[in-house]
């Protein structure tokens, strides 16, 4: 009888398995309950019912006042480009189309902010990319003074307009760290500018309140907390309204177009209420395993560092599930093929830069030399991780390192 290497999957930030709940709770929505939420027959009915219930369900498990806050969309490229595109036009309604609508946001978010505010300059909209420092945080002092420079820059202009937008990550998805929004929302507040955070990489994983957190906007996406993919929403504080980004039918109460994919809104609501149900004991027992991992890596991997906030910054400072390091004179990418072979799916980065041959942006960003950052290692755990999980991690990854740089060396 021949054994079989367990494979170990690694790469939960890219994307989790789907949740047996929430496939279950998918079932009758794609095959006998089908009917449109947007008719009037009874199929239709029961369908809005079920739209309605997960609406409720998302806001409620999100802190939101009320369900209607709630925007469903097909992820959270979407939300956020949604979001982004639509703060211009409403600063442009608001004041003119000669006015220069200005975004506010940080050097390390997630590509679907980057490159969409790249789009945005072409278009004539101003940007500021704040920096960070080397764990990968936002400092609020820098959001002050790029909002303390607008203000001055507009009185001098005579036009007195606010930021058009902040938007600033939850957490990052390629070293964990956790940004401080709260504050940082407070401070946009201050100057009258509306705050955003694309928090796809947090929800699910540590707990995300609305009203505590005091954001205008938040993104996020169902695949990231075992949902179905091709689903996500936009929360949008009552009061802060943005023009629709895809026209069409009067969905989503006219806001975005497009027969609502109630299957995987069920799903999503449901993969949502099961990661929060035990989501302290999770994060607690999770950070745990990851914790012995990290130990166990620094101290018998040679030219090994991890990135992001250190393990002492706890909770608040990092995401339970991400261990993320840096591997000197090692290709990241042969890496991450000899790890395959050996039975664990890991990254080297974010799986959405995936092909690209530059460094991490988020590592540059850091102070990480273009080389090192090359050498970058993420793993993030799954909800149901175990020891022997971790056990095997720390067996195979040394081996595949060793091997990466003896390779590396001879190229």
């Amino acid at each position: 009888m021949t054994d079989i290497m367990p494979y170990i999957y690694a790469d939960n930030a890219a994307t989790t398995p789907l949740s047996p709940r929430a496939l279950e709770a998918m079932t009758p929505y794609l095959t006998r309950s089908f009917g449109n939420p947007s008719g009037i027959h009874r199929m239709a009915r029961e369908a809005a019912v079920a739209l309605g219930e997960a609406r409720g369900t998302m806001a409620r498990l999100l802190g939101a006042e009320h369900a209607d806050e709630i925007y469903f969309t097909s992820g959270g490229s979407e939300s956020d480009n949604w979001i982004l595109r639509g703060a211009v036009r409403r600063f442009r309604d608001a004041y003119g189309e000669r006015a220069v609508p200005h975004i506010v946001t940080s050097a390390i978010e997630h590509h679907a902010i980057l490159h969409c505010c790249q789009a945005l300059e072409a278009e004539g909209v101003r940007v500021t990319y704040l920096p960070v420092d080397a764990q990968g945080r936002v400092h609020p002092s820098e959001l002050e003074r790029a909002l303390e420079e607008h203000d001055a820059r507009e009185a001098a202009a005579g036009t007195n307009a606010p930021a058009a937008l902040v938007s600033i990550m939850l957490a990052n998805n390629e070293v964990g760290t956790i940004e401080p929004v709260r504050e940082l929302a407070a401070i946009a507040h201050a100057h009258g500018a509306p705050f955003h955070t694309d928090a796809v990489q947090a929800v699910g994983h540590i707990p995300v309140d609305v009203r505590k957190l005091d954001v205008d906007a938040l993104s996020l996406s169902g695949h990231k907390f075992h949902g179905p993919r091709g689903i996500g929403t936009l929360y949008l504080r009552e009061g802060f309204s943005i023009p629709p980004l895809i026209a069409g039918g009067a969905q989503e109460r006219g806001e975005r177009a497009g027969t609502e994919n109630l299957a995987s809104i069920v799903g999503m609501a449901t993969a949502l209420e099961e990661a929060c149900e035990h989501l302290a004991a999770d994060m607690t027992r999770i950070s745990t395993l990851r914790d012995a991992l990290i130990d166990h890596l620094l101290e018998h991997v040679d030219g090994i560092r991890l990135t992001g906030a250190p393990i002492a910054a706890g909770l608040d400072g990092r995401l339970p599930s991400i261990a993320s390091f840096t591997c000197d004179d090692v290709d990241g990418e042969l890496l991450v093929v000899l790890l395959d072979r050996a039975g664990v799916a890991a990254a080297t980065g974010s799986a959405c830069s995936t092909g690209s041959t530059e460094p991490s942006h988020v590592l540059t960003a850091m102070g990480i030399d273009a080389t090192t950052a090359r050498g970058a290692l993420r793993l993030s755990l799954a909800s149901n991780a175990t020891a022997e999980d971790i056990a095997l991690l720390s067996e195979r990854i040394p081996t595949c390192v060793r091997k990466a740089r003896l390779i590396s060396s001879t190229r």
